[in-house]
C-alpha cells in the first residue's frame, strides 16, 4: 500500500485503505460514525493515518461537549487517549467524573414522551439544581434546548453553578452553544478550499470546497422544459394555505400547479378556491388546477393519480411537494442547476430542516446500507434488513451538508423527476400507502436501474412537523409504518440491494475523485 502525499488530496484519497475510503465517502460527522471512522484507523496500525483519527476524535469531543460516556469510552481506550493532548485528557477526566446516568431513568424517559418542552424544561431545571455535580443533566438540557431552538434554557443551564473540576467541560458546552445559535455565514471559497487541503479526508470540506470554488453553491438554472408542480392533501387547510403562498411567492416560469384534495372535510376546498383565484390574478388562468376526491385514497394513491392527467404529462419535468413546507424563491432554480450538473439524474431532491428549528436536518443525501453478513427471513420484523445512512441525524446543521452529489434517496417532501424517466420507472407503490416508504422504494427502483438520484444541499426546504403532545406517535400510526417497512423490504431482493449499493458506492468514490483532482488542478 503506497502511502497518501499530503500535498494532493486526490492521492491522499487513492492510498487509503478500502474500508476506511467507504466511511470517510460517507462524510465526517456524526457520533457514532466518526467512532467508526476513528477505530478503522487505530486499527491499521498506520502512522499517516494518526492525523485521520485525531481529527476524527477532535471532532467527536468538540460536537459532543457533555457526553460523560464518550468520554468514559475514550478515556478507557489506550490507542485513542494515546492521540488526546493532556490538557483534553484532564478535561475528559474532569465531565467523565461528574457524569452519571441515574439509575431509574423513567421519570425522564416519561418527560421526554410528553414532547411538552414546557414541562421537560421544569423538569431538567430541578434535577440540574437538585444535582448540580452531575453533568449528565446539562447535557440532556443542551440537546433538548437545541432541538427546541431555545439558547436562553441552554445557557441558563449551562451556567448554573458546577464543581471546578466540571469548568473545562461547561465551558467547551457553552462554545458549542456558542457555535450553534451564532447566525451562519457561508465561509468563503478560500476558506473552504484551504481547510479541505489541512484535512483530506474530510469529504464534507471537499465536497463544499468544490462547489464554492466551482461556482456550483452559488449556481441558479432554469429548469429546461415546462414542469408540472404537484401537491396532495388532507384535512391540513392551514399548512397547505402557507405552502401555496410560499409557492406563488416563488419563480414560477414556466410552472404548472395541480393540487389534489384528498378527500378533505375541513376548509381546504376554500383554501384552494381562494388560491386558484390568486395564481390568476398573478400567473394567469389556466396555471392552477384543483382536482377533488370524494375520499382519502393515501399519499401513493395521490402521486399516481396525478402522474395519470394527460395534462401533467404534457410537461417535461415533475416536481412533488408536501403540503407542509416552506419554499425559497428561487428553489426551482436551485433545483434546475443540480439538473444542469447531473442531467442523468434519476430524481432530484434537496436538504429539508425542521421549520420550527432549521438546526435540525430531516432529510440530507442518504446512502445505501446492508450487511452483507445478514440475510433474508420473512419470520422476522425486518425480513430483507437494509437502510439509508443518517449522518445528518447525528449532528446538528452547521453546513456540513451544504453541498451537491449523487446519493440513493432523497426525500418525497421536494423531490423533481424528468416526466419520461418517471413514467418508464412506474408510479408509487400503493402497497405502502397511506405514506411510509413510497418515495424510498422508488428511489430503490431508480438505484437499480443505475439512474441514482441527485442531492442539491444548496437549497434547503423548512418542513413544518406537529408540536407538543399532538406530535406522540400513535399505536395504529407506528404499526402501519412497521407493516409498510416489512413490505418494502420483501419487495427488492437481498442481490438486487446489494447491487446497487455497490453500484452507488463506486459512482460516490468517481463523484468525489474528479472534485478532489479539480481542487488539486487550482
Amino acid at each position: 500500500m503506497s502511502t497518501p502525499r499530503a500535498d494532493s488530496p486526490a492521492a491522499f484519497r487513492r492510498g487509503l485503505p478500502d474500508d476506511l475510503a467507504a466511511l470517510l465517502r460517507l462524510g465526517f460527522v456524526g457520533k457514532s460514525h466518526l467512532l467508526g471512522v476513528a477505530g478503522s484507523c487505530l486499527r491499521t496500525g498506520r502512522e499517516d493515518l494518526v492525523p485521520v483519527a485525531s481529527d476524527a476524535l477532535r471532532t467527536l469531543i468538540a460536537h459532543n461537549p457533555l457526553d460523560g460516556g464518550l468520554a468514559t469510552e475514550l478515556l478507557n481506550s489506550e490507542p485513542a487517549a494515546t492521540l488526546l493532548n493532556p490538557a483534553t485528557r484532564t478535561g475528559l477526566r474532569g465531565l467523565a467524573d461528574h457524569w452519571r446516568r441515574p439509575v431509574d431513568p423513567t421519570s425522564l424517559l416519561d418527560t421526554l414522551a410528553t414532547r411538552d418542552f414546557r414541562r421537560t424544561v421544569a423538569f431538567l431545571d430541578k434535577a440540574v439544581r437538585d444535582e448540580p455535580g452531575n453533568l449528565f443533566w446539562r447535557e440532556q438540557a443542551l440537546t433538548v434546548g437545541a432541538v427546541e431552538n431555545d439558547p436562553d434554557f441552554i445557557f441558563g443551564i449551562l451556567n448554573a453553578d458546577a464543581p471546578e473540576a466540571a469548568h473545562p467541560a461547561l465551558k467547551a458546552a457553552v462554545e458549542r452553544a456558542h457555535a450553534l445559535f451564532t447566525p451562519r455565514e457561508n465561509p468563503s471559497a478560500e476558506t473552504l478550499l484551504e481547510a479541505s487541503r489541512r484535512a483530506p479526508w474530510n469529504a464534507n470540506l471537499a465536497l463544499r470546497a468544490h462547489d464554492a470554488v466551482s461556482g456550483t453553491a452559488d449556481a441558479r438554472a432554469p429548469l429546461p422544459g415546462r414542469t408540472a408542480v404537484l401537491l396532495y392533501s388532507w384535512n391540513k387547510a392551514n399548512e397547505l394555505d402557507a405552502t401555496l403562498q410560499s409557492l406563488l411567492a416563488s419563480d414560477l416560469d414556466g410552472v404548472s400547479v395541480f393540487v389534489l384534495d384528498n378527500g378533505s372535510t375541513d376548509r381546504t376546498g376554500e383554501v384552494l378556491a381562494c388560491m386558484e383565484t390568486r395564481f390568476a390574478d398573478t400567473l394567469g388562468a389556466g396555471r392552477f388546477t384543483i382536482i377533488s376526491l370524494p375520499v382519502n385514497i393515501g399519499a401513493a394513491a395521490a402521486r399516481n393519480w396525478l402522474l395519470a392527467l394527460e395534462e401533467v404529462r404534457a410537461n417535461e419535468f415533475i416536481c412533488y411537494l408536501d403540503d407542509d413546507v416552506e419554499l425559497p424563491a428561487d428553489w426551482l432554480q436551485r433545483l434546475g442547476a443540480a439538473v444542469s450538473r447531473y442531467p442523468e439524474a434519476g430524481v432530484w431532491g434537496c436538504k429539508v430542516v425542521d421549520h420550527a428549528n432549521p438546526l435540525c436536518i430531516q432529510s440530507a443525501d442518504s446512502h445505501l446500507r446492508l450487511d452483507p453478513a445478514e440475510h433474508a427471513d420473512l419470520t422476522r420484523l425486518a425480513p430483507n434488513p437494509f437502510g439509508l445512512t443518517d449522518l445528518h441525524i447525528q449532528t446538528l446543521d452547521t453546513g456540513a451538508f451544504d453541498f451537491l452529489r449523487p446519493c440513493a434517496s432523497v426525500t418525497g417532501c421536494c423531490h423533481l423527476f424528468r416526466t419520461s424517466v418517471l413514467l418508464d420507472t412506474g408510479g408509487f407503490a400503493i402497497q405502502l400507502s397511506p405514506s411510509q416508504y413510497d418515495d424510498m422504494e422508488h428511489d430503490l427502483r431508480l438505484c437499480e436501474t443505475r439512474r441514482f438520484p441527485v442531492y442539491q444541499g444548496h437549497l434547503a426546504v423548512r418542513h413544518k412537523k406537529r408540536t407538543g403532545t399532538a406530535s406522540n406517535t400513535s399505536r395504529q400510526e407506528l404499526g402501519n409504518a412497521l407493516g409498510n417497512k416489512y413490505k418494502m423490504q420483501t419487495m427488492h431482493t437481498r442481490a438486487e440491494v446489494a447491487a446497487a449499493m455497490e453500484a452507488e458506492q463506486v459512482l460516490l468514490e468517481a463523484d468525489l475523485l474528479r472534485k478532489l483532482e479539480y481542487l488539486d488542478s487550482l
